[in-house]
């Protein structure tokens, strides 16, 4: 049935000026479950893969088994969990099982003790095993992959391993813990598989809440399969997209042609929407109103039998020779566009310090002002040639993708 999903849009000028040359004009899409999928709740099939390497040892891993423990505790026993261990070898501590005995399962992860180096495809390989061990139906199926160190000779494998499971229909959500993991794999390993980009838990305190937040995502995912689409007419061209809301990701070139966007959103949860950005460019146009794109969202509600289900919405804007109206931006759509700007930049900062020791590009005031005050302390050392630590470059990454989860602050 239609209304399962909500589609909003909103462009950053309502009203464009009549001009000889070609405008960029911003349009944001929002979507996510509406109410009437608020008891949906599909069975999970997670698998957790735990890095018990020797650096692991003490707080690290004490911490980690206290997070998986609550993972046990907050299942419903039509869910399945396994967990596997890994080190320069795996193991699987709990086979792919219904989570219906959660005093036994927590004293299997009781038994886990530090040991050996790290060889993460390893675990990864057990992992997507027992995640296939079952015929589930409508089964959301997570990986949740926490390491605190570098894989040894085997990143290509990792990568291939991600891709692997995005065609399985298998998100993997990576967690790097402690300041020592490589950042640029996690992150990899969990675009590719269709999750997301690697999240940082700073110090071994936090692990309870990050564990919590992936099982409560798990839990909220209403919709699957998620697609938006724009189709543009004659004289309108893309630019750019990027994901902005629940992280800022620019969206991969390959996904803008000359008269098509397709920007996959995989899976939707309820209460956390999902947003675009599109940059498109207009070429000279009359007074009136003009379509500058046809939007469509199609989606999956498979435990209700939805396939293929679609919204479609027409994207206009008004050229006009009124300054007064030109004049008028959309202060919500300009305070995305501003902060993905500034996530963008502060990357380019950081890879190029991991790249050459150093950093080289200036920030302008009006990108370092959407920063938090640690952030911007570690980039002005970083402009005045001094070092900043890997915690300090992870802790900045993981920050600036999330700038758009506050907007209040700053909108005129």
């Amino acid at each position: 049935m239609p209304g399962e999903v909500s589609l909003t849009s909103q462009v950053g000028k309502e009203y464009m000026p009549v001009t000889g040359g070609s405008q960029l004009a911003y349009v944001l899409f929002e979507t996510q479950p509406s109410d009437v999928m608020a008891q949906v709740r599909m069975p999970l099939n997670f698998s957790l893969v735990i890095d018990h390497s020797g650096s692991m040892k003490g707080a690290k891993l004490r911490n980690v088994k206290e997070a998986v423990k609550l993972v046990i505790d907050r299942l419903e026993p039509t869910d399945y969990i396994s967990v596997i261990i890994f080190d320069d070898t795996a193991q699987v501590i709990i086979p792919s099982m219904p989570a219906n005995d959660p005093v036994g399962m927590k004293a299997a992860i009781d038994r886990i003790q530090d040991a050996g180096g790290t060889t993460m495809s390893l675990g990864m390989i057990q992992s997507l095993g027992e995640l296939r061990r079952w015929n589930i139906p409508n089964a959301v199926s997570r990986m949740i992959l926490l390491t605190d160190g570098v894989t040894y000779g085997d990143t290509d494998r990792c990568r291939q391993l991600a891709r692997d499971a995005a065609a399985a229909g298998i998100s993997i959500y990576p967690l790097g813990i402690g300041a020592d993991w490589d950042e640029n794999l996690l992150d990899d390993v969990g675009q590719l598989s269709g999750g997301m980009p690697a999240e940082f838990i700073r110090s071994p305190n936090d692990a309870m809440n990050i564990f919590e937040q992936q099982v409560q995502s798990a839990v909220a995912v209403a919709v699957r399969n998620a697609v938006l689409t724009l189709n543009l007419p004659a004289g309108v061209s893309p630019r750019k997209a990027v994901k902005v809301l629940p992280l800022i990701r620019d969206i991969d070139a390959s996904a803008l042609s000359d008269r098509r966007v397709v920007v996959p959103l995989g899976d939707l949860e309820r209460d956390t929407p999902q947003a675009v950005l599109v940059e498109l460019m207009l070429d000279p146009r009359p007074a009136g109103l003009f379509r500058i794109a046809q939007a469509e969202l199609s989606y999956d509600v498979p435990i209700t039998n939805v396939i293929g289900e679609r919204i479609r919405q027409n994207i206009t804007v008004s050229f006009s020779n009124d300054a007064n109206q030109t004049s008028q931006v959309n202060a919500l759509v300009m305070n995305y566009a501003e902060k993905a700007n500034a996530n963008r930049l502060v990357t380019r900062v950081l890879d190029e310090y991991k790249r050459t020791g150093k950093a080289t590009t200036k920030l302008a005031p009006n990108v370092t002002r959407v920063l938090d005050q640690e952030t911007q302390s570690a980039l002005e050392q970083l402009s005045q040639g001094q070092s900043i630590s890997q915690e300090q470059v992870k802790s900045i990454g993981n920050k600036t993708r999330k700038l758009t989860q506050r907007l209040d602050d700053l909108l005129p």
